[in-house]
């Protein structure tokens, strides 16, 4: 089963595409792992992003996309670019999933991580791929909309 998890940030979408087999997980080599917006206020720039990434998510043949939930309000809130680059995402043909911040945290905190292929930056897009790995599939397989 192929997961990819989501973590967007500032003006960032980091990706990272895991392979479960069993009880073990590695991480997959891919093109790219994140994806950059410079300006979010230029349309043909977020129609470059929103074609970039459905191409990314098209060649993954993911079977369970989950982005990491950010905070609308108080102090820890989510900016604007992120929240446009999580609208784009959701409006494409396959099944994406929101997760809590909490649950992640909740789902790993007893996990061992395993680093290995995974650049500093992924570490909170594979707990996403963890937190969904723990929880039970019927929420989260891909389906073409």
């Amino acid at each position: 089963m192929k997961y990819c998890g989501i973590e967007l940030k500032g003006d960032e979408a980091r990706v990272i595409g895991v392979e479960k087999k069993g009880d073990s997980y590695s991480i997959s080599s891919l093109a790219v792992d994140k994806f950059k917006i410079k300006d979010p206020s230029n349309q043909p720039e977020m129609q470059s992003f929103a074609t970039t990434f459905q191409r990314f998510l098209t060649a993954g043949h993911f079977d369970v996309i989950g982005i990491k939930g950010r905070m609308t309000k108080g102090r820890f809130a989510g900016g604007s670019t992120s929240f446009k680059m999580e609208g784009i995402i959701q409006l494409m043909p396959f099944h994406i999933s929101i997760i809590n911040p909490a649950t992640i945290r909740a789902k790993v905190k007893n996990m061992e991580l395993n680093l290995t292929g995974c650049k500093e930056y992924q570490i909170e897009a594979l707990k996403v791929v963890l937190t969904m790995m723990a929880m039970p599939l019927s929420g989260f397989v891909k389906t073409q909309v």
